[in-house]
């Protein structure tokens, strides 16, 4: 049988899940469609400047997550402590003189230069493949076949391995199986068709001059079509002013296929009484359809054998399994990771 496993998505589950295969001696193929791998740990450049326009920052509880963040950041990855705790305001439109500065908890965490910074330490020394459209997902004798093509459109490519690791957005995942002709065990495909997301518009607009965004440089609100905005020259991010906005769920969902453009100005007016008069010199605009779980699995790692148990092992991953954010998405991967080396799995 071939050992190596295939892993679906450059996430934070999918880089996760490689690396600690390699650890344990499996070989790993990683495909992504983005140019990079990042997932929601994205950074991108907005005019001058540079923005974190998926995860924002991440906190630690779990001591597993704990020591993977210390290895993380002894290997090099420039992780920072960003604060203890953001503003936080009733609305939007309330402006900063409603901001509540007085909030304490636990350490929030960024890297310094972007997010993205994060997924670029895990990727290395990993056979990592971007811009890879994959289009199915198949059995093929005592094994995988995982078939896809470039993102501009080349040559189809095959891949074959032992196992599949799937740590896209499960709807994603689950048309994948279904486009290679696999079929799941009833009682598992209904779990996972249970799972649901909320969408998240993210605007990440670059600024004249500095926001009026009160410290930490972070504000959270309780109301209305924003629910998150982001200074990333303070954070460490960018070298020039530049904010993220993220709308709200509902009004993202509301949104969610409305003319991009029409989308920036939209949250761009929302958010005019934190940018304390700085003008906008560019935008970028990201529709993040899968960006938070709303329904999650309440295992880590969801193994599943298609086709009455005949089938080797599909193992699903990802933050909509056992946890949300950067900790659920990590933790995730490492269980999805010792679940693809359990011997009875093969």
């Amino acid at each position: 049988m071939n050992d190596r496993v295939l892993v679906v998505g450059a996430g934070l589950s999918g880089l996760v899940a490689a690396r600690e295969l390699a650890h344990r001696g499996v070989g790993a193929t990683v495909l992504d469609r983005e140019p990079r791998a990042a997932g929601r740990l994205a950074t991108r450049a907005v005019g001058p400047g540079r923005a974190d326009d998926g995860a924002q920052f991440f906190t630690v509880r779990d001591e597993r997550f704990a020591e993977l963040v210390g290895r993380w950041r002894s290997g090099g990855c420039p992780i920072t402590t960003w604060c203890h705790g953001f503003a936080s305001a009733p609305a939007v439109g309330d402006g900063p003189a409603a901001a509540d500065t007085t909030g304490d908890g636990p350490p929030r965490f960024v890297v310094a230069g972007g997010m993205d910074g994060l997924a670029a330490h895990l990727a290395q020394g990993l056979d990592v493949r971007t811009g890879v459209v994959v289009e199915a997902v198949a059995r093929e004798g005592h094994g995988w076949r995982v078939s896809g093509r470039g993102r501009d459109g080349g040559e189809k490519a095959v891949w074959r391995a032992g196992r599949v690791l799937l740590t896209a957005p499960v709807t994603r995942s689950l048309g994948l199986l279904a486009a290679g002709d696999t079929a799941l065990p009833a009682p598992q495909a209904v779990a996972l068709r249970r799972l649901r997301y909320a969408p998240c518009q993210s605007v990440a607009v670059a600024l004249d001059r500095p926001p009026a965004v009160p410290e930490p440089g972070g504000v959270q609100f309780a109301r209305g079509p924003v629910g998150w905005l982001g200074d990333n020259l303070r954070k460490g991010v960018s070298g020039t002013p530049a904010v993220t906005v993220h709308a709200a769920e509902d009004w993202s969902a509301a949104h969610l296929y409305h003319d991009p453009t029409g989308v920036a100005e939209k949250l761009l007016a929302f958010a005019a009484p934190w940018l304390g008069g700085a003008r906008p010199v560019a935008t970028r605009v990201r529709r993040w359809r899968h960006s938070r779980p709303t329904v999650r699995h309440p295992e880590r790692a969801f193994v599943v054998r298609p086709d009455g148990g005949v089938a080797p092992a599909v193992v699903f991953a990802g933050d909509a399994f056992g946890g949300a954010r950067v900790e659920g998405a990590a933790l995730s991967g490492l269980a999805a990771a010792r679940a693809l080396t359990d011997p009875v799995l093969g």
